[in-house]
């Protein structure tokens, strides 16, 4: 733990940056999201590598998120986290209008998780906080995150349908 800290304080360390396991993928990733600029490289443009060396290494891993931003740049990390504002503020909002406790709480629930993805891995690649290797929901490769992730997505329909029926029927309108 104390070596994710100290990677984390000091990606850029001489001694950190060239040790296994050190961190080489977090200052690459930097190095990759400063040179995306404003508006971007282009899809399928951003530096990779040099001399057939990759600069990222696994990017399509808890690293997408700086590859996205070096290839849509500030502009479109900035649009891609107003989409996932947008699909929490909805979840928050299905939490709110669902009619049983225990809704309310699966809503609340999934919603909050797939925030904390969002910020564990936002936050992470850009060294606000230290990067646990969470995936960025929908966007990282892996099989597994992404089930998991449409599942979280079709409970949450689930909930929102029901407490919009349940709505209808009272003769209310949502």
């Amino acid at each position: 733990v104390q070596t994710r800290v100290d990677i984390w304080q000091n990606p850029l360390d001489p001694a950190l940056y060239d040790q296994a396991g050190g961190s080489y993928q977090i200052a690459q990733g930097m190095f990759t999201m400063a040179d995306g600029g404003v508006l971007g490289s282009g899809f399928g443009q951003a530096l990779l590598s040099v001399g057939g060396t990759q600069i990222l290494p696994a990017a399509q891993t808890d690293s997408i998120y700086a590859l996205f931003t070096g290839e849509a740049g500030l502009i479109g990390a900035i649009g891609l986290l107003l989409i996932y504002l947008l699909f929490i503020q909805r979840g928050m909002k299905t939490a709110i209008i669902a009619r049983d406790a225990f809704s309310k709480l699966l809503a609340a629930g999934l919603t909050a998780v797939f925030a904390l993805q969002v910020f564990v891995v936002g936050g992470g690649v850009t060294t606000v906080i230290p990067l646990p290797g969470v995936t960025l929901p929908f966007v990282s490769y892996g099989g597994s995150s992404v089930v998991a992730n449409f599942i979280l997505v079709a409970l949450l329909m689930i909930v929102s349908n029901h407490a919009r029926a349940a709505e209808q029927t009272q003769g209310g309108v949502i």
